[in-house]
């Protein structure tokens, strides 16, 4: 079968390091409470979709699974992001951990409310679903509300700054999710839809919303826009004309009234854009056969006169493109798509779901517990390290055993090859006690065949001789 022929030119292969630093994700569902929960199920496949396209979508969990066995996995897979979701067996509230691959660090939200797509699709009066080409890019992340300084008064009413060392945690660990945007080579058609991430300074919670990008046009008319889409799809139906006199009453419409279209009405002035559009008409080139031949007019002209400017009379080279730029009006539209989560801050932690709390929003330490509890933890740390060259030790002299062994074994076998070969030499045991040469040679025999054989009969095994004969038989003996 012949190779396909693959395009070289149009279709590149990207760079390696490029695709290693596009960040990757998996969304996963944790313990026995959150796999019987079917809400919380359809709301992890909800928020793949809006990682979509770098994230596993086809994930599937079991109740064996732990943390350990999908982090072991993000390093051949090169994901950079976890997205955990738990649910708590006593109290029932459910909880998102976003954990940073190696290292850390991992920013624990409490999931106050959440709604799914098909709870957002119910209450609006025109849904959208997503399609497959709006899930080719990753969305657009829109960060609102968040500040790494805060504002306090004292007690003399004095406005004191505070950085919040939290809050560039939280702000490095949203826009790493995502690739960066280059606006040089970033095309604006791609950018399907918008994750918007809105934080409330009274209650410090976050509002992560997900909507889908719809660009309309503003300056056609909507009975035009009809005429116009009916030309590209041959499905659409033409508008009625049997109670029209002229073109012209269709277009302005004089009996309804100027505006006739409700979606225009509804557009608001912030919404529209003015967009530029650069045309590029390319001229007809001309052959080397057409030339241009000068009328004996023409020359007697410049002979005449001599002085004139030559450039004046030149026309514009027809080789060159002419760009025609023009600005046409658009409203821009998002339209809710889901899912929609109220977020609450609980901790961040060092590691990956693990490690030193760096912040916990309820529990305040004084600085004395800290330094207790930083002491506690460096005295585990320092057992764990203990713990481990304690076993790596044991296992090397475990190793040395074995090997010493082995080695005794190939010297006994070399001994009895030696007395084997010597010509009426008496063959001596482990003991120094001499032995007949049948019975050295029956053992070498047994040597040779069991470690020729070792590959015919190794889906043999080991207790067959022991099923061969009964307990009866035995007690008859």
């Amino acid at each position: 079968m012949a190779k396909r022929r693959t395009k070289k030119r149009t279709h590149a292969k990207p760079d390696q390091d490029e695709v290693d630093s596009i960040p990757k994700s998996m969304v996963i569902r944790l313990g026995a409470t959150s796999m019987g929960n079917h809400s919380l199920n359809q709301l992890v496949k909800d928020f793949r979709n809006v990682m979509q396209p770098h994230t596993a979508i086809k994930l599937r969990e079991r109740k064996s699974n732990k943390l350990k066995d999908f982090v072991v996995m993000c390093g051949p897979l090169k994901v950079s992001h976890l997205f955990v979701f738990t649910q708590s067996e006593k109290t029932g509230n459910v909880s998102l951990k976003i954990a940073k691959h190696p290292n850390g660090p991992t920013v624990t939200y409490q999931v106050l409310k959440y709604s799914l797509n098909k709870d957002i699709k119910h209450f609006l009066k025109k849904p959208k679903s997503l399609s497959n080409e709006d899930l080719m890019n990753p969305p657009l992340l829109v960060l609102n509300g968040f500040s790494t300084k805060t504002i306090t008064t004292d007690a003399d009413g004095n406005k004191i700054e505070q950085e919040n060392p939290q809050e560039k945690v939280v702000i490095s660990m949203f826009q790493n999710m995502f690739p960066a945007l280059n606006p040089a080579n970033t095309r604006l058609n791609s950018i399907k839809r918008v994750l918007m991430i809105n934080k409330d300074p009274e209650t410090n919670t976050l509002e992560l919303r997900h909507y889908q990008i719809t660009v309309k046009e503003v300056d056609i008319n909507k009975n035009l826009k009809k005429l116009y889409k009916s030309s590209s799809n041959l499905h659409k139906n033409l508008p009625n004309l049997s109670n029209k006199k002229d073109i012209s009453s269709l277009l302005l419409d004089h009996d309804v009234g100027a505006f006739t279209s409700e979606s225009e009405m509804d557009i608001d002035e912030d919404a529209i854009v003015k967009i530029r559009e650069e045309k590029s008409i390319r001229a007809h080139k001309t052959n080397g056969k057409h030339k241009n031949v000068k009328k004996p007019e023409q020359e007697s002209q410049q002979q005449v006169q001599p002085e004139q400017d030559v450039e004046l009379e030149q026309k514009p080279i027809i080789d060159e493109e002419e760009k025609e730029i023009q600005s046409r009006k658009k409203a821009i539209k998002l339209t809710e798509c889901g899912p929609r989560m109220t977020l609450k801050l609980v901790k961040i932690e060092d590691g990956i779901c693990s490690g030193k709390i760096l912040h916990h929003e309820f529990v305040k330490k004084t600085d004395s517990e800290i330094r207790a509890l930083e002491k506690k933890h460096a005295e585990k740390q320092r057992l764990k390290e203990a713990r481990k060259k304690e076993q790596e030790s044991n296992i090397a002299k475990k190793k040395a055993v074995k090997d010493a062994k082995k080695e005794r074994k190939m010297e006994r076998r070399r001994l009895r090859k030696e007395q084997l070969e010597k010509e009426g030499g008496e063959a001596v045991d482990e003991d120094g006690n001499p032995i007949s040469k049948d019975v050295v040679s029956s053992s070498s025999d047994e040597d040779s065949s069991s470690s020729d054989g070792e590959h015919a009969y190794s889906d043999v095994p080991e207790d067959l001789d022991s099923d061969l004969f009964s307990e009866v038989e035995e007690n008859e003996e």
